[in-house]
């Protein structure tokens, strides 16, 4: 299964009904035994002892009946009484899955930009017209310099956090691919001294071609909440190249913080081998789902954006705006799949509508649920 589902060690069946032919049959044996006693034993002389007999023939098939009787319906309410233990061990461990799918990660900011600067907004208000840019690769200029970017992120995070405690930290962590090929540790600390940010960073960096959606799943697990800021850096790449940005916290830490202004919810990321079972459980798990009306492919084939549409279509789900990142960015990598987030982002603050981000990447597919309300501007790019 995609998100693999807790079991019960040693699971219970209900315990056998009381089935009457079956004491049927057993008054019937013990009264055939009973009467063959009693003419065995029949006192023929003593009347004395006829009616010790009779007294002893009476008592002794009624305790007989009783202790069996009683023991059956303590074997059977032992039974019960552990089955309906483990069916609320199974009901809570149902409950705890079902909260854990349905556990979600709050963006309070998103950034992105491109060679072409196209965003979100003219995608949704003349997508058909935009030139396409099918197999294509979009580069960033020689002016490009990726410091002045950067210190919009963090003016960016300034205006947003003005009521922030000092004593705050915030987790920067950077995917940078591996044809960008460069650490940022001195520009990042550039970058955040010229925006005069007062918090402490902790700064971690990874060069990888992983998409790494997995590192949502950590943030919305994790225990430790804080100030999550997640950077893409694709600026050199023979796909098409992006820079992107996400601020993130989990729901509680946002209100500890004082936080109002919450734009989207990331719901926890669906990771899967098999499309259909990952869309059923998606479906059972994140009712949001039912209402998506942009649908997003990043890093997809044909073929595969239309078994997701037929998959979707089956379940009577049927976006109205269909966003494939091939045509409005060009040539794409597994880590396009971050800056369909981002844009996604944006599209939910202008719609106020539920997105579904979709891509494949190392044969498996990536599908995470964007919703959130109209609140708050997105950056201009």
């Amino acid at each position: 299964m995609s998100w693999p589902k807790p079991r019960v060690v040693n699971p219970l069946k209900p315990p056998l009904k009381l089935h009457r032919s079956r004491w049927y049959l057993f008054f019937i044996v013990l009264s055939f035994i009973t009467t063959i006693l009693l003419i065995l034993i029949w006192p023929n002389e003593n009347y004395g002892s006829q009616w010790i007999f009779w007294i002893s023939a009476t008592i002794i098939p009624t305790v007989i009946t009783g202790i069996a009787v009683s023991i059956r319906l303590y074997i059977y309410g032992l039974a019960q009484e552990e089955y309906e233990i483990w069916q609320l061990e199974q009901k809570n461990i149902e409950e705890n899955w079902k909260n854990w799918a349905m556990k979600s990660l709050v963006i309070l900011d998103s950034y992105y930009v491109l060679p072409n600067h196209l965003t979100a907004q003219d995608i949704l208000n003349d997508g058909v017209n935009i030139p396409t840019k099918v197999n294509k690769s979009l580069e960033f200029g020689d002016e490009f310099n990726i410091n002045i970017y950067l210190e919009e992120v963090f003016l960016s995070l300034r205006k947003l956090l003005l009521d922030l405690p000092e004593k705050e930290t915030i987790n920067i962590t950077i995917y940078t691919s591996f044809e960008s090929n460069v650490l940022l540790e001195e520009d990042i600390n550039n970058a955040y001294q010229t925006a005069q940010l007062p918090w402490k960073y902790k700064l971690t960096q990874h060069i990888s071609d992983n998409v790494n959606v997995e590192i949502l799943q950590e943030m919305i697990d994790d225990s430790q909440a804080s100030l999550q800021l997640v950077i893409i850096n694709n600026t050199i790449s023979s796909s098409s190249a992006f820079l992107c940005a996400f601020l993130a916290t989990s729901k509680q830490h946002c209100q500890d913080l004082g936080i109002n202004s919450a734009k989207v919810e990331i719901l926890r990321p669906m990771i899967a081998t098999e499309l259909d079972n990952a869309i059923n459980q998606m479906i059972d798990m994140q009712q949001a789902i039912k209402q998506v009306k942009q649908l997003w492919f990043a890093n997809m084939d044909n073929k595969q954006q239309t078994e997701i549409t037929t998959l979707l279509s089956h379940q009577k789900i049927s976006p109205t705006n269909l966003v494939k990142l091939e045509r409005f960015i060009g040539n794409q990598n597994v880590l396009s799949f971050w800056l369909s987030l981002a844009m996604g982002c944006e599209m939910v603050m202008l719609t106020n509508q539920n997105n579904l981000m979709t891509a494949y990447s190392h044969n498996k597919w990536l599908l995470s649920i964007l919703t959130g309300s109209t609140s708050g501007v997105v950056n201009e790019k």
